[in-house]
């Protein structure tokens, strides 16, 4: 299916996160990226920038974890990173990846992704609830 796409890609955050004391002294460097999926029927004309999805917000909401309390599990971020992306009801997709760049001495980056359809997020979320 044809669709646009809003990229943020490796936005540079300092959170507090990890499950390790070591990751509890102080924040770690985490590289954010996000694609959001919109069919092209949900932007037929684009003339101002409420007709696009911005991708201010999402940066800014990735920019805002530096400001909060520790968080143990990165697949928390993820989850609310993808909750987040949802808000815009044209968003038919997400592909979303967070990871850590300190960890390991010889590894790059490690972390978690995630590409979902906004029925399989949905479907996901009520699961969540009944438990």
């Amino acid at each position: 299916m044809s669709h646009y796409q809003c990229i943020v890609k490796n936005v540079r955050c300092a959170v507090r996160l990890g499950v390790y004391d070591f990751e509890k002294i102080a924040p770690q460097e985490v590289l954010v990226s996000v694609i959001l999926h919109v069919p092209f029927g949900a932007m037929r004309r684009i003339r101002s920038l409420h007709d696009t999805v911005d991708y201010e917000p999402i940066y800014r909401f990735i920019e805002s974890w530096s400001a909060r309390d520790h968080v143990e599990l990165i697949e928390d971020l993820l989850h609310e990173l993808v909750g987040h992306c949802f808000d815009d009801a044209r968003v038919a997709s997400v592909e979303a990846s967070i990871r850590k760049t300190t960890i390991f001495d010889y590894a790059d980056e490690v972390g978690v992704g995630l590409v979902t359809t906004r029925a399989d997020w949905a479907a996901l979320i009520a699961q969540r609830d009944e438990l």
